[in-house]
């Protein structure tokens, strides 16, 4: 089916381009940001957004979203219709196509998709110049690059729409979604959530420091709960295999978790999406960046008010890597490498000391 799908994407695309003239309009009437990105870049895309409505307060704006995130969405934040999308459902695409055409979208990421919005009719095609294999670029009219100075991908993103940066995120910005059933677990005291999990194990931090840091948090007073992703309930056994502390695995959604993070009084992440969902939540949080970046994935300008510290060890020698999306950025360093590439797997994240994650909770007041 996916086949069959990218077919009739690609003919769409070739007919729109040949018999529909390329046009930027000043005032585009249906706006479209075109993606297929995991949770936490999506979520970084609330910069653009925002930008986007700044500029074009009177457009009618879409943005397409993997199902499983679409209910963080369901409040049209920045005024933007969400739209699941799912690359293999012939449906998700048609509802796509039925909510067109568009006359100018953003491609966030990968410029593949330039293609899929191309062949659901838009006029004029924004994204970043630099994709590989040059066939992704070929129904990008407008192509921006990325920063020559550290920056963020989130400011970067925002940066795809001409003028100034957006206004920096305040408080409940971002509309919160309806949350019918919330985690059943319940605390008597304030509690901390400290989330394990992440999409490449090499983010992970090892247990036995997880232990003892959470050991010092349950002396001040805290209550724990421990919280994954699905298929990494392992990890709370690993860290609490003695049911020390409550446990939240990765059976609860999206809304459960952001109800649970948004009472809490810090949350405490390896680099991952559910990092990125306590700055929508207004929650403090502490961020451990192993392989990832924190230049490129922390903070930045649109989130300069939120209670954030980043934790990660400088300059590490096999942070080396300055490729993002597939395209060069001569100040990044990161890496990107799997398991299987790592030669030192864990090294970035075991340098992490607990002793260090203590002093910048207490630094930052977060207690």
């Amino acid at each position: 089916m996916r086949g069959l799908i990218r077919l009739i994407i690609i003919l769409l695309a070739v007919l729109q381009s040949l018999f529909f003239w390329n046009i930027k309009k000043r005032n585009p009437k249906k706006i479209l940001i075109a993606h297929d990105l995991l949770l936490g870049d999506t979520l970084l895309l609330a910069p653009l957004m925002k930008r986007i409505d700044e500029k074009y307060p009177d457009s009618k704006k879409f943005i397409l979203s993997k199902p499983l995130f679409v209910p963080l969405f369901r409040n049209t934040p920045y005024g933007f219709i969400v739209l699941s999308f799912n690359p293999k459902s012939f449906l998700s695409v048609w509802k796509i196509f039925y909510y067109g055409p568009y006359d100018l979208a953003f491609i966030a990421g990968d410029n593949r998709y330039s293609w899929l919005a191309r062949a659901v009719g838009t006029r004029w095609v924004i994204g970043i110049k630099g994709d590989t294999p040059s066939w992704k670029n070929w129904m990008v009219n407008e192509s921006k690059s990325f920063d020559i100075n550290p920056a963020t991908w989130a400011d970067m993103m925002a940066r795809l729409v001409d003028g100034k940066d957006p206004k920096a995120y305040k408080k409940d910005e971002w509309l919160r979604p309806n949350i019918n059933k919330v985690l059943s677990f319940k605390s008597s005291q304030l509690y901390i959530v400290c989330h394990l999990g992440a999409s490449n194990p090499l983010k992970f931090w090892p247990a036995k420091s997880w232990q003892i840091l959470i050991q010092k948090l349950k002396h001040e007073g805290f209550d724990i709960f421990i919280s994954v992703g699905p298929g990494e309930e392992y990890l709370i056994r690993e860290v609490d295999p003695n049911g020390q502390c409550q446990h939240v695995p990765g059976t609860y959604s999206l809304l459960e978790m952001w109800s649970l993070i948004e009472h809490a009084k810090l949350l405490i992440s390896v680099d991952t999406g559910i990092a990125h969902l306590a700055k929508l939540c207004n929650t403090p949080v502490v961020t451990l960046f192993g392989p990832g970046s924190d230049v490129s994935h922390g903070a930045g300008i649109f989130w300069k008010f939120s209670h954030h510290a980043d934790i990660t060890q400088s300059d590490f020698n096999c942070r080396n890597q300055q490729v993002l999306f597939r395209r060069k950025i001569s100040w990044l360093k990161r890496c990107g490498r799997n398991i299987s590439q790592c030669k030192t797997p864990g090294a970035c994240m075991d340098i992490i000391s607990q002793e260090q994650v203590m002093k910048v909770i207490r630094e930052n007041t977060f207690l």
